[in-house]
């Protein structure tokens, strides 16, 4: 009977690769594959090096485990007749079929095709065969060629980066295949540059629940920097953004220094804690505007971070000093305006006070450096400030001649 059965579809593949638009039924598809794991039981469409779509399947119970390996597609059927691997009575296409309505053959009777049983999907359960709900073995068996490379692995640990998020999935030893420990996940991560990513206690944790699912542990937004989205991107994990500080501090034009033995950036006199994950550097969102000084604005609905980064002008003429944020307010580097401004001041470094005329200035200090917040300029300066949001600049105007 089953070789009957495979000269007949042997038959039929060549028929039918005789029509070219059988093998190409998504011809937006490139150099499509499938990835078979068993430990997730799981089904992974690719085309090329991306994935596509994932489908839950059923695979072999322990006894009569699905082979492993490099494997391809070699006949597809409609309506597949079952024959029973011990013998009886054979079932035709129908409701009580289990293989469903969908045969597609990667290795000698092992194949992926449908079910009568969708409650199965998700165990380890089958004769061998890759099971899979009918509605999704009918929408794969329009997507892949003959040809297509099937490929069964045994991943227990899986890292998946996508646009949006890094996830780990730590899967059960379906076919006691031995253990896994933190050393395998860390170079899991590492294979996507993403080692540091998260400590080895949290990675214990993973292990002992052994989730059997995808468990985010970062997630991805983009970056703009003054209205240009940067080809970087920050981190999310938990409530904290993490921007890579280089890609700043490029646009800044400003010079960082990078200590791995105190885990600080520096920039000037101003240094700040970093983070190593991969081989790039991160800094928080505060940490950026003390680094860097500008403006951070999380937009969580857009997966967006904007960072502004404003320049000073007195009277149309630029001068040296970032701004700054100081709780929700911009903040000014007070001695270098008072000197564009004409005015006095006396800089009492050791009280950190400021004194202009005798009055004393109240600043707030960042790093070692004294600032006054944008909305207190005309109380103690006199001078008009404007917030140009287009070109990203922070205008002072005085029109009074200081005394």
């Amino acid at each position: 009977m089953f070789y009957v059965r495979l000269v007949i579809i042997a038959f039929c593949v060549l028929v039918l690769s005789a029509f070219p638009g059988y093998a190409s039924r998504n011809p937006d598809l490139l150099s499509p594959a499938v990835v078979i794991n068993l430990p997730s039981r799981t089904l992974e469409l690719y085309s090329g090096n991306t994935l596509v779509k994932t489908y839950p399947v059923a695979i072999g119970k322990f006894s009569t485990p699905t082979p492993q390996g490099t494997f391809f597609i070699t006949s597809k059927e409609i309506d597949p007749a079952w024959y029973p691997p011990k013998g009886g009575k054979i079932v035709q296409s129908g409701p009580d079929n289990p293989l469903g309505y969908r045969w597609m053959e990667f290795f000698p009777l092992y194949g992926i095709h449908g079910t009568n049983a969708p409650w199965a999907i998700g165990e380890v359960v089958s004769n061998g065969c890759v099971r899979m709900q009918e509605e999704d073995v009918e929408e794969l068996f329009e997507i892949i060629p003959y040809g297509t490379p099937v490929y069964v692995t045994y991943e227990r640990i899986k890292v998946r980066v996508d646009e949006q998020a890094v996830s780990i999935g730590i899967y059960p030893d379906v076919y006691d295949h031995g253990g896994i420990s933190v050393e395998e996940v860390k170079q899991k991560l590492a294979a996507h540059n993403l080692q540091g990513l998260v400590t080895d206690a949290y990675i214990k944790e993973l292990i002992r629940e052994e989730a059997d699912q995808q468990v985010i542990i970062a997630q991805f937004s983009r970056l703009k920097v003054n209205d240009k989205m940067l080809a970087e991107h920050a981190i999310i994990q938990g409530d904290t953004n993490y921007i890579p500080v280089w890609a700043i501090a490029k646009i800044a034009k400003m010079n960082v220094i990078w200590n791995e033995q105190t885990g600080t950036v520096k920039a000037g006199a101003v240094e700040v804690p970093a983070e190593v994950k991969g081989n790039i550097i991160y800094v928080t969102t505060q940490n950026l505007q003390i680094l860097f000084g500008g403006q951070v604005l999380v937009k969580a609905d857009e997966k967006v971070i904007e960072y502004n980064i404003y320049s000073l002008m007195v009277n149309n003429k630029s001068i040296t000093g970032e701004a700054k944020m100081t709780g929700e307010v911009l903040a000014v580097p007070v001695l270098s305006v008072i000197e564009s401004l004409g005015y006095r001041g006396v800089w009492d470094n050791a009280g950190k006070a400021l004194f202009i005329q005798g009055r004393q200035i109240p600043v707030i200090m960042i790093g070692n450096q004294p600032y006054l917040p944008i909305t207190q300029i005309y109380e103690y300066l006199r001078a008009y400030v404007f917030l140009n949001q287009q070109t990203y600049t922070i205008e002072l105007t005085y029109p009074f001649t200081p005394q």
